[in-house]
């Protein structure tokens, strides 16, 4: 998971023309390569790329909240039918995944991103001194953040909810620091299986 919007100058300034690139310079989105028809450039298609790297590198089934298609919005949802929150998808999808992975960059929009990890992790039970038991493991979640990226609110991640975090400079150690986050989950599993999920 992560942000699907890249910060574009062109849309605060009117002046960003006049820029070599109205883009951050970022290892993961392509500003020529990743773009969509319906938006202009879209930091989604960069974490699609990732995930079919993760599918082919290192032979894992990993997928984007939003490949799900079939589930309506609330808002998407026909009249007098129920619809399902993009927070709840989101909640729902990572509850029954045998690991969640946010990853975070100065090239995308991350005000949306940032909330949804909170409140997932929230969900989850995972906050520091909450009484009721966690609902996840939190060995199977991972924050990978650029070594360049800043943000009050996640850097507090690992205070809040004791959820490590893992900086990357390149794609390909973030391939790298992924495996090894899947590995220690798989290593774990063999010796000691521990849930991927614990309903209410």
């Amino acid at each position: 998971m992560g942000p699907y919007t890249a910060f574009d100058a062109t849309y605060s300034f009117p002046d960003a023309d006049n820029l070599e690139s109205p883009f951050i310079e970022d290892p993961l989105f392509d500003p020529d390569k990743h773009r969509n028809k319906i938006a202009r450039h879209t930091y989604e298609a960069a974490l699609a790329d990732l995930c079919e790297s993760i599918r082919g590198e290192l032979g894992a089934h990993a997928f984007l909240a939003t490949d799900i298609k079939t589930i309506p919005t609330v808002q998407e949802a026909p009249e007098n039918e129920p619809g399902m929150s993009v927070l709840d998808q989101s909640v729902a999808f990572s509850a029954v995944s045998d690991a969640v992975v946010f990853v975070f960059t100065d090239a995308g929009l991350t005000t949306g991103a940032g909330s949804e990890v909170g409140a997932i992790l929230s969900d989850f039970n995972l906050r520091r001194r909450n009484p009721e038991p966690g609902r996840k493991p939190r060995k199977r979640i991972g924050l990978f953040l650029h070594n360049e990226f800043t943000s009050a609110s996640i850097d507090e991640v690992p205070y809040t909810y004791d959820v490590p975090v893992r900086e990357f400079t390149s794609k390909e150690q973030l391939l790298s620091r992924i495996q090894g986050f899947l590995e220690d989950i798989r290593r774990e599993e063999k010796s000691r299986p521990f849930p991927v999920y614990e309903p209410y």
